[in-house]
């Protein structure tokens, strides 16, 4: 069995409107390189797309977070305009496309995230997005988004039940994020804007009824989708796929609003860090050695041993849906 990469092979959508149904040449080698370099195990000058930490901080306390826990005060923060500016800069010269502001806090604690949008789409970025909880979307978050050119948004909401959400999203109201969403797509509307396309997900957690879900929140956006769970507790390491190898190390790097790089957003403890960027460009990030190993051996099937990689509840949840081989040895053998 040769080892591939899945791109969004953790994520489907329920229903409504595809995003990315966009017909323009440049958008469209975007979505080929985003799909098509880790399948093939293409590595471009520079990373696809960049997910900057717009902020560390958030403004809830969900029982069920897999992030704020390992953060100790000084790794809460946001991330300074001129560090951006300085990034954006460099990926605009090497034909960045797609950024996510948004990596482990919730976003919009940044002031200047509105700021943020309207650089990066004066460099010519294509897809500017960002996850948010939906809590802070006022009316004039919601107004300043749009005239910068937001492209896309999605907000996480579990479920349709405002009981059970508010006791696992601690700090959210059900009824504001309904508002907010309402009031989002009427601002669009009246502005004769066409973006940002508004997403609604959720993790699929065990007993969700999916396609309730998506009647319910079609109702208040352009698409609901869901991702998969991911047993963040249970860590399971040893588990040996060599069919398995992860796309994010042929699509994308992921920056900490300190300017920390890694290789993956799903490197909870920075095992995969190849310096940070007020030190070292992105472009010699992309290229690090540290990277480049890592990608030898998911090239190879041996992605347990990367030791960022080992114990990933994201390489695991994959392995396990895809049905790959694999099983506990002693790594001594390999």
């Amino acid at each position: 069995m040769s080892a591939r990469a899945t791109p969004n092979s953790n994520f489907w959508s329920l229903g409504g409107e595809d995003p990315h149904q966009r017909t323009d040449p440049a958008y469209l080698e975007y979505r080929r390189r985003w799909h098509e370099d880790p399948a093939s195990f293409s590595l471009g000058e520079f990373p696809v797309h960049i997910d900057l930490e717009a902020s560390s901080r958030c403004n809830l306390r969900c029982t069920f977070c897999d992030k704020l826990p390992l953060l100790g005060p000084e790794k809460l923060g946001d991330m300074d305009f001129g560090l951006f500016t300085r990034m954006l800069d460099e990926g605009a010269e090497h034909g960045l496309a797609g950024l996510k502001l948004s990596y482990r806090g919730e976003p919009l604690l940044n002031a200047r995230l509105a700021d943020m949008v309207a650089y990066a789409k004066r460099k010519g970025l294509l897809d500017v997005y960002f996850n948010t909880n939906g809590m802070l979307l006022t009316e004039v978050r919601s107004r300043a988004l749009i005239e910068a050119g937001l492209d896309r948004i999605s907000v996480s909401v579990e479920g349709v039940d405002p009981a059970a959400f508010e006791r696992a999203r601690v700090g959210a109201l059900f009824d504001t994020i309904l508002r907010n969403l309402d009031r989002l797509r009427e601002l669009r509307h009246r502005l004769g804007a066409i973006y940002p396309r508004i997403r609604v997900q959720t993790v699929a957690l065990p007993g969700l009824d999916l396609d309730q879900y998506a009647g319910f929140w079609l109702d208040h956006a352009d698409e609901t989708a869901a991702v998969d769970y991911k047993d963040v507790e249970d860590r399971q390491t040893g588990i040996q796929a060599p069919g398995f190898a992860c796309p994010q190390l042929w699509q994308r790097l992921t920056v900490e609003f300190d300017g920390t790089v890694l290789g993956c957003n799903n490197d909870d403890f920075r095992r995969l860090s190849p310096g940070n960027s007020r030190e070292i460009s992105l472009a010699a990030c992309w290229k690090h050695q540290t990277l480049q190993n890592a990608r030898a051996l998911h090239r190879r099937g041996l992605s347990h041993m990367v030791a960022a990689c080992d114990g990933c509840p994201w390489r695991s949840a994959q392995i396990l849906k895809n049905g790959e081989i694999h099983e506990k040895e002693n790594d001594t053998n390999q």
